[in-house]
């Protein structure tokens, strides 16, 4: 069968082999399959250090640990899934690389879609926390976050599995990332209104400052960081995620050519790596993060210790 002529649903595919397109693959296999491990090290880390942490079980970490749950099925589901086709393509194997192609091309797609969703969430949840006050733990609850982020998965299930049907299907990522990327620029600047707002009062009533403003001024600050924190992930997320919007760009005007397909292996490993990273931010950025990871991390290791001194002692006595 002509390479030229292989047909796998909705995917572009060339399989012409050159020199340049076998060392895309066992680069981008090696760098995602590194990755990988380190993505799945990394967020699982930080579930199991909310998971573990009671204080930590609020509507807001609970936003946190959906996002990281999403970019611990990147390290799962699609960077294997990635290697496992280029694999295939490499060993010349179409009827395994079609199925393991649209795999990952689905999964991806779909898990971007969630991480994206669910950062405008975030951003919606720290500006309820600022406006709603007091009523901000009656409104927005842990089962109602659940609730939320269960939609939002199906919601974006639902718009990838659409691109079996509709020819121009990729207007819906470029709409939904311009709705989210507004709602988030607009719900950061309202925060940073309402900031600005309460400094203003607290620098007018500086001789006497009631204790509402005092108890007030600390979630301020914290909704501020908050806020600055989303803008970090969101502006790593579109700065990864902008060379492969950028071969999209040059595949729509030029066609899937080789040079597309090997830049996009690479835009797509570019934006696999993101999930990376996002947990290195939280522990950054977010305090209570931070002192969870190394608690439980700690906790874990004495935990391991003890128990192995036990068992080394125990046979010791035996003897």
């Amino acid at each position: 069968m002509n390479k030229t002529d292989l047909a796998c649903s909705f995917l572009d595919v060339n399989l012409e082999e050159t020199k340049e397109t076998l060392t895309a693959n066992i680069l981008t296999c090696f760098l995602n399959a590194v990755f990988s491990l380190i993505t799945c090290a990394g967020n699982a880390v930080i579930l199991y250090a909310i998971r573990k942490t009671p204080e930590l079980h609020s509507p807001s970490f609970i936003l946190l640990f959906c996002l990281a749950a999403s970019d611990l099925l990147v390290g799962l589901i699609c960077q294997p899934f990635f290697v496992a086709y280029k694999r295939a393509e490499i060993g010349n194997d179409f009827s395994v690389y079609c199925p393991l192609r649209m795999t990952q091309s689905i999964s991806s797609w779909i898990t971007s879609g969630v991480s994206l969703l669910t950062l405008s969430a975030v951003s919606i949840d720290r500006l309820l926390a600022l406006t709603l006050h007091l009523r901000y733990n009656v409104v927005v609850t842990v089962p109602r976050v659940f609730q939320t982020v269960f939609g939002l998965w199906i919601f974006s299930i639902t718009v990838v599995m659409l691109r079996f049907w509709i020819r121009n299907w990729i207007i819906f990522p470029v709409v939904i990332t311009l709705l989210t990327f507004l709602v988030t620029s607009l719900s950061t600047l309202k925060i940073f209104q309402v900031v600005r707002r309460h400094h203003r009062q607290i620098s007018q009533q500086q001789q006497s400052v009631d204790n509402h403003l005092r108890s007030n001024s600390v979630n301020v600050l914290k909704c501020r960081k908050s806020a600055v924190t989303v803008l970090y992930v969101y502006g790593l997320f579109l700065i990864f995620y902008l060379p492969f919007c950028v071969v999209m760009l040059v595949d729509t005007l030029t066609g899937y050519t080789i040079t597309v397909k090997i830049a996009y292996d690479y835009a797509a490993t570019v934006v696999f790596i993101n999930s990376f990273l996002n947990p290195l931010v939280y522990c950054w950025r977010i305090r209570e993060i931070r002192r969870a990871v190394k608690n439980t991390l700690w906790k874990d290791y004495r935990l391991r210790t003890e128990v192995i001194s036990w068992a080394q002692s125990g046979s010791q006595s035996r003897q």
